[in-house]
């Protein structure tokens, strides 16, 4: 909750409660309205000050009750029965409780303030593939089009103030009500929450050219999605670029005002079935690639600002295994991280990649007890309408992915495994509602750990850092069991 709503709820539902026990005449003179101003003022305060919410809705209706409080006691003694007063009190904790649900269930959330000496900019680019037709849209015709968001080290700009999250994207707002079965007015709310990123900003002269990180979202999902990460890789040097994989973003919206919105696929999510997917995801990754290159030469905001010997990418889910594929196949990628991504595309080496590769998950994907337990809450029937398979397949999938999990890190990949995490832990996702989080997860703690690995293992690889930072973390958080593998 913001500040004003914290306080306008402490203040009118005191004055409620204070009204109720004191059971006074309530008076018609100005001195004796004092509380009915206090709670007007109260309402306008935070409406100005934080803007109007629907969140907020039964919590201004307090004013409605203290003004028939004030309108029906003004020639009256308030002369009522301790039992009476009993069983209002009750009704009005019940409508404290009721005040206090939206608010909480959908917070107007905070984002971890990147910890390093840059400010962060951003920019957007809608590129066109030529080389490749589109093979997910209806016009057999048309190109492959992304939409990039690239994160930079910027000079301060105090003039200038912070982007709201999905100010550039509004779509996604809808995008998420429909995944969460909600109506579209109740992710208003994120209009509301500011990064630490400005549009446009002057990138910094500090160090010149910056290291490039590559950033793949997971499957359903936007280029958005992972800004407490990109914050703060920004604000320790790097320049990150986020790719929207068209037709399997949640919505891509283009400038012209044209909108994409996730592809209809198959319940089926076998291994074929995706792996089969995973080439168009790192054309366009290798696409972007070749589009920093031009931009390194002729860009008037980023010309020779690129380091393209000092490439890494990471990504979440489906964006996490594209970026291990990314590390196989394309020699510009140096240093690659998954986190919590099944790993699809072409076969993994037998004898590891040959190249740096971090790979993060939850306990929650890797415990098989967990899956086994989840599995034998749902028949057969259930499984085969949700996931297009049933038990004993769904089964096998899992066996599949841990065999995989277990292959990519041979020959020297380094692991984590973070306990009370969900799959979403690794997103911005697990700040959106309480009711997101898995069991005892605490995502300020989960985004912590995230941030710092990540920027140990790029720094190491891709600056030249002190390869015990990595170590030194092990030990700082003995509870993620870091792993350098053989």
């Amino acid at each position: 909750m913001r500040n004003w709503e914290i306080v306008l709820i402490i203040v009118n539902f005191g004055l409620l409660y204070g009204v109720l026990i004191r059971r006074q005449k309530a008076g018609s003179t100005i001195r004796s309205l004092w509380p009915l101003f206090l709670g007007y003022t109260m309402v306008a305060g935070q409406i100005i000050i934080e803007g109007m919410s629907w969140r907020m809705i039964p919590a201004y209706f307090t004013i409605v009750l203290l003004t028939v409080y004030f309108y029906m006691g003004r020639n009256k003694v308030m002369r009522r029965k301790w039992s009476s007063v009993a069983t209002q009190f009750v009704l009005l904790t019940i409508f404290l409780i009721i005040s206090l649900i939206p608010p909480l269930v959908f917070p107007v959330f905070s984002l971890p303030e990147p910890t390093g000496d840059y400010s962060v900019g951003t920019v957007d680019y809608h590129w066109v593939d030529k080389n490749r037709t589109e093979t997910s849209g209806d016009d057999s015709s048309a190109k492959r089009e992304l939409m990039v968001k690239i994160w930079y080290p910027a000079n301060a700009e105090t003039e200038k103030p912070f982007n709201y999250y999905l100010d550039d994207v509004p779509e996604v707002r809808n995008t998420l009500a429909k995944q969460f079965n909600l109506p579209s007015f109740t992710m208003n709310h994120f209009d509301f929450v500011q990064t630490h990123s400005v549009t446009d900003s002057v990138l910094s002269q500090v160090q010149e050219p910056y290291p490039v990180l590559l950033f793949s979202h997971g499957f359903g999902v936007h280029r958005n999605q992972n800004i407490f990460q990109v914050e703060e890789f920004a604000s320790h040097g790097y320049i990150v670029v986020s790719i929207e994989h068209t037709y399997y973003a949640g919505v891509t919206t283009f400038p012209d005002g044209r909108t994409v919105e996730l592809i209809e696929k198959d319940q089926d999510i076998s291994t074929a079935v995706m792996d089969a997917i995973m080439p168009i995801w790192t054309a366009d990754a290798s696409f972007v690639l070749d589009q920093l290159e031009i931009l390194n030469q002729q860009d008037n905001r980023f010309s020779g600002k690129f380091d393209l010997e000092r490439v890494g990418m990471f990504g979440h889910s489906f964006g996490g295994a594209n970026a291990y594929q990314m590390l196989m196949k394309d020699k510009r990628v140096k240093a690659a991280i998954d986190m919590d991504g099944g790993l699809f595309g072409e076969p993994l080496p037998d004898n590891g990649v040959g190249k740096p590769f971090f790979l993060m998950t939850a306990d929650s994907t890797r415990n098989g007890e967990a899956v086994n337990k989840l599995l034998d809450s749902y028949s057969d029937q259930e499984l085969i309408q949700l996931m297009g398979m049933n038990k004993e397949a769904l089964q096998q999938y899992m066996d599949e992915l841990e065999a995989r999990f277990l292959k990519s890190v041979v020959g020297g990949g380094l692991s984590i495994v973070i306990p009370n995490a969900g799959h979403h832990s690794f997103t911005d996702s697990s700040l959106y509602s309480p009711l997101l989080l898995t069991k005892n997860e605490n995502p300020t703690y989960n985004h912590q750990v995230i941030n710092e690995f990540t920027l140990a293992f790029f720094n190491q690889h891709l600056k030249s850092a002190d390869e015990s930072i990595l170590t030194q973390l092990g030990q700082k958080y003995p509870e993620v069991d870091f792993t350098v593998n053989q």
